[in-house]
């Protein structure tokens, strides 16, 4: 399923993130570090389509290796193109099936591909991946291949359904946690439903839990209105809860 229109609204957030824009194998990638973090270890954080500059995803790596105590490092498998965050705010537009046909896996994946081989050269030998929206697609990718030790995601854009679900089933062994919520052109609630079918109940042996959250939309991950009840819950809420998934499988 293409991103439709909700992957192109959200809200900007306030705060100042601490980490910092840096370089591994010729990829941007903006890194957070504790002061002793966990050694052999990496939290991946896959952007959705504004990229590794919006601050709100920033504040969130931040927020994740604070709180596991591992290097987090938010990656540019844009390179270099991200939809403007201008958007957000109305001040510019965009085709988003004319971005997206310059995005694709062929473009994308060698960048994700070559920070990972990067950590593992410099000796991490385990890995957590949570993608939203555009990045959700990614995370399931690196689960079907087992490339990370456990995935999360918050509201995924791009799955095939059933397709992609089945194919966890049939080849990964990642503890997967999806986050949801009630309006979601991208992950609607058929498309719950059905996932729920294939990996609950069991099913999915290395683990599998999926959150929903009434009341909010597509973005609320990531570029929720804070000003808003629901939308705040949901955000701190999904957040606290990749931070307990990951504690738990890595």
């Amino acid at each position: 399923m293409a991103c439709g229109d909700q992957c192109l609204s959200g809200t900007l957030h306030e705060g100042s993130p601490i980490g910092n824009i840096t370089t591994l194998n010729t990829v941007r990638v903006y890194t957070s570090k504790p002061s002793q973090p966990i050694p052999n270890k990496a939290i991946l954080i896959l952007p959705d389509i504004f990229g590794i500059d919006l601050k709100n995803t920033q504040l969130i790596t931040d927020q994740l290796a604070k709180k596991l105590n591992i290097s987090a490092y938010l990656i540019d498998y844009l390179n270099g193109d991200p939809v403007s965050e201008d958007i957000l705010s109305g001040k510019a537009k965009i085709s988003l099936p004319d971005w997206l046909k310059n995005h694709g896996p062929e473009q994308t994946r060698p960048a994700l591909d070559q920070v990972i081989e990067t950590l593992k050269k410099e000796g991490v030998t385990e890995f957590a991946a949570v993608g939203y929206c555009f990045g959700g697609k990614y995370v399931v990718n690196l689960a079907q291949e087992n490339v990370v030790k456990v995935g999360a995601t918050s509201h995924p854009s791009l799955l095939e359904n059933p397709k992609d679900i089945q194919k966890l089933l049939e080849s990964s062994h990642v503890p997967i946690l999806i986050n949801s919520c009630e309006t979601d052109q991208q992950f609607p609630p058929e498309f719950q439903k059905v996932t729920d079918e294939i990996l609950g109940a069991g099913k999915y042996k290395p683990g599998y839990k999926r959150n929903y959250y009434p009341g909010a939309s597509h973005g609320f991950g990531c570029r929720a209105d804070l000003a808003k009840s629901e939308e705040k819950k949901a955000f701190v809420e999904s957040t606290n809860e990749i931070v307990e998934w990951f504690k738990s499988h890595i």
